[in-house]
């Protein structure tokens, strides 16, 4: 019974899935106070491990617990947070989504 007490508890360890993606940020005009916003506004969301804010590429690569939170709840409190366009970056678009909007 202890090992299959450990056998599960070691499985249900293996299974939670830390995942990296980056998200496209569009609104930031500067390279110094828009990015630290953008950092802050990840810091409160439980599950997630790293915030990397790039202006210059206007994204933001994170790293987060997809089991804790979802990649679009992550999107959701950036916009809100900040006032920013924020989409995944493997989001595909077709010409006329991207030109009008979803």
């Amino acid at each position: 019974m202890k090992y299959l007490f450990y056998i599960l508890i070691g499985f249900s360890c293996s299974q939670s899935a830390e995942v990296t993606k980056v998200f496209n940020i569009n609104g930031m005009m500067c390279g110094h106070s828009c990015p630290m916003k953008v950092k802050e506004s990840t810091n409160e969301i439980k599950g997630v491990k790293l915030c990397d804010v790039s202006y210059e590429n206007s994204n933001a690569t994170i790293t987060f617990d997809d089991e804790v939170v979802s990649a679009k709840a992550i999107a959701k409190k950036i916009t809100d947070f900040t006032y920013y366009k924020v989409e995944l970056n493997d989001e595909k678009k077709t010409f006329w989504e991207k030109l009008f909007g979803n």
